[in-house]
Protein backbone atom coordinates (compact mmCIF):
# COMPACT_ATOMS: atom_id res chain seq x y z
CA UNK A 1 0.00 0.00 0.00
CA UNK A 2 2.96 1.91 0.71
CA UNK A 3 4.35 1.75 -2.43
CA UNK A 4 0.97 2.23 -4.56
CA UNK A 5 0.87 5.23 -2.37
CA UNK A 6 4.30 6.84 -3.51
CA UNK A 7 3.72 6.32 -7.04
CA UNK A 8 0.06 7.90 -6.72
CA UNK A 9 2.21 10.79 -5.67
CA UNK A 10 5.20 10.88 -7.32
CA UNK A 11 2.95 11.03 -10.38
CA UNK A 12 0.86 13.74 -9.57
CA UNK A 13 3.88 16.18 -8.09
CA UNK A 14 5.06 14.73 -11.85
CA UNK A 15 2.22 16.22 -13.48
CA UNK A 16 2.21 19.46 -11.30
CA UNK A 17 5.48 20.50 -12.36
CA UNK A 18 5.11 19.85 -15.91
CA UNK A 19 1.50 21.88 -16.01
CA UNK A 20 2.99 25.23 -14.58
CA UNK A 21 5.83 25.20 -17.01
CA UNK A 22 6.41 28.06 -18.34
CA UNK A 23 8.22 27.41 -21.81
CA UNK A 24 8.27 24.76 -24.62
CA UNK A 25 11.25 23.97 -26.51
CA UNK A 26 11.32 23.16 -29.78
CA UNK A 27 14.22 20.77 -28.58
CA UNK A 28 16.27 20.50 -26.04
CA UNK A 29 19.05 18.34 -27.76
CA UNK A 30 21.48 19.01 -30.45
CA UNK A 31 23.54 16.55 -31.98
CA UNK A 32 26.49 18.35 -33.78
CA UNK A 33 28.37 15.44 -34.92
CA UNK A 34 31.86 16.02 -35.98
CA UNK A 35 33.12 19.33 -34.95
CA UNK A 36 36.69 21.29 -35.75
CA UNK A 37 38.92 21.90 -33.21
CA UNK A 38 39.20 25.31 -32.11
CA UNK A 39 36.41 26.81 -34.47
CA UNK A 40 33.60 28.69 -33.29
CA UNK A 41 30.25 26.39 -33.67
CA UNK A 42 26.66 28.38 -33.04
CA UNK A 43 23.42 27.14 -31.32
CA UNK A 44 20.43 28.07 -31.32
CA UNK A 45 17.63 26.69 -29.36
CA UNK A 46 14.24 28.23 -29.90
CA UNK A 47 11.53 28.31 -27.08
CA UNK A 48 7.86 29.50 -26.56
CA UNK A 49 6.14 31.23 -23.90
CA UNK A 50 3.31 28.73 -22.74
CA UNK A 51 2.22 30.50 -19.63
CA UNK A 52 -0.76 33.25 -19.49
CA UNK A 53 1.77 35.42 -18.26
CA UNK A 54 5.22 37.18 -19.79
CA UNK A 55 8.34 35.17 -18.72
CA UNK A 56 11.21 36.29 -18.39
CA UNK A 57 14.81 34.50 -18.51
CA UNK A 58 16.89 35.54 -16.03
CA UNK A 59 19.97 32.99 -16.13
CA UNK A 60 21.63 31.03 -19.28
CA UNK A 61 24.93 29.39 -18.58
CA UNK A 62 27.42 27.36 -20.41
CA UNK A 63 28.46 24.28 -18.28
CA UNK A 64 31.96 25.35 -19.28
CA UNK A 65 34.18 28.40 -20.13
CA UNK A 66 34.00 26.53 -24.15
CA UNK A 67 30.39 27.69 -24.24
CA UNK A 68 29.14 31.54 -24.39
CA UNK A 69 25.63 32.65 -23.74
CA UNK A 70 22.84 34.67 -25.28
CA UNK A 71 19.66 35.26 -23.80
CA UNK A 72 16.86 37.71 -24.64
CA UNK A 73 16.84 40.61 -21.55
CA UNK A 74 12.91 41.45 -22.69
CA UNK A 75 9.96 39.46 -20.85
CA UNK A 76 8.50 37.13 -23.55
CA UNK A 77 4.52 37.59 -24.17
CA UNK A 78 1.95 34.82 -23.45
CA UNK A 79 2.18 32.87 -27.09
CA UNK A 80 5.59 34.40 -28.30
CA UNK A 81 8.82 33.01 -28.89
CA UNK A 82 12.49 33.83 -28.57
CA UNK A 83 15.49 31.79 -28.78
CA UNK A 84 19.16 31.60 -26.79
CA UNK A 85 22.32 31.78 -28.62
CA UNK A 86 25.34 30.39 -27.94
CA UNK A 87 29.15 29.90 -29.21
CA UNK A 88 30.77 26.92 -28.42
CA UNK A 89 33.92 26.70 -29.08
CA UNK A 90 36.28 23.58 -27.91
CA UNK A 91 40.56 23.04 -28.34
CA UNK A 92 39.78 19.30 -26.33
CA UNK A 93 39.95 16.23 -29.09
CA UNK A 94 37.40 13.56 -28.53
CA UNK A 95 33.90 13.56 -27.36
CA UNK A 96 31.91 16.29 -25.76
CA UNK A 97 28.53 16.27 -23.85
CA UNK A 98 27.45 20.12 -22.64
CA UNK A 99 24.74 21.72 -21.20
CA UNK A 100 22.93 24.99 -20.52
CA UNK A 101 21.28 25.92 -17.48
CA UNK A 102 18.02 27.79 -18.10
CA UNK A 103 16.32 29.79 -14.88
CA UNK A 104 13.21 31.84 -15.81
CA UNK A 105 11.01 34.29 -13.25
CA UNK A 106 8.49 31.68 -13.73
CA UNK A 107 9.71 28.63 -12.00
CA UNK A 108 12.40 27.94 -9.61
CA UNK A 109 13.78 24.47 -11.25
CA UNK A 110 16.53 24.68 -13.86
CA UNK A 111 15.43 23.65 -17.76
CA UNK A 112 18.81 22.25 -19.09
CA UNK A 113 19.82 22.35 -23.29
CA UNK A 114 22.35 19.67 -24.25
CA UNK A 115 24.79 19.27 -27.14
CA UNK A 116 26.77 16.74 -28.31
CA UNK A 117 29.32 15.92 -30.16
CA UNK A 118 32.98 14.97 -31.10
CA UNK A 119 36.09 17.09 -31.69
CA UNK A 120 38.61 16.41 -34.56
CA UNK A 121 41.62 18.15 -35.81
Amino acid sequence: MKKISFILMLGIAVAAMAATAPISWKSTQLKLGQVKANVAIPLTFEFTNVSDKPVTVLEAKGSCGCTSVKFPQDAIAPGKSATITASFRSGKVGTFKKNIRIRTDQSEAYTYLYFTGEVVH
